[in-house]
């Protein structure tokens, strides 16, 4: 067993246990368009949809230092994530759907070992 895989076990773990009350599901579905764009029907030639899920720490907090230096507004939330509970990438601009509501992915990050994703939403 690597440090990474020892990594998301006790993630896991405090997932399941310890922060269990502040671990919550989503879903989304990313459409992805290809071809050319028809003006008439306002519809690409090919359309992908993409679902995916999984479940994480969502709904944390900016601290001031963040909103007033980094541009992010007060009522963005955080999520972390833990990647491999994670069934696609997330990428900026999906919709999520949560228990609390709609969010938009403004950002994504990822701590060095590769074991959680850090989001930025913003409630739509």
């Amino acid at each position: 067993m690597g440090l990474r895989d020892k990594i998301q076990g006790k993630l896991a773990k405090a997932f399941n246990e310890k922060l269990a009350d502040a671990v919550y599901p989503f879903t989304c579905q990313r459409i992805v368009n290809s071809g050319k764009y028809d003006r008439v029907t306002g519809k690409y030639e090919h359309e992908e949809i993409i679902n995916y899920s999984g479940r994480g720490v969502l709904f944390g907090s900016y601290n001031q230092h963040e909103v007033e230096s980094l541009g992010v507004l007060a009522t963005d939330k955080k999520a972390t994530l833990l990647q491999n509970e994670v069934t696609a990438k997330p990428l900026i601009n999906d919709e999520w759907v949560t228990p609390a509501g709609k969010f938009k992915v403004m950002f994504i990050g990822q701590d060095p070992a590769k074991t959680i994703w850090k989001i930025q939403l913003r409630a739509m």
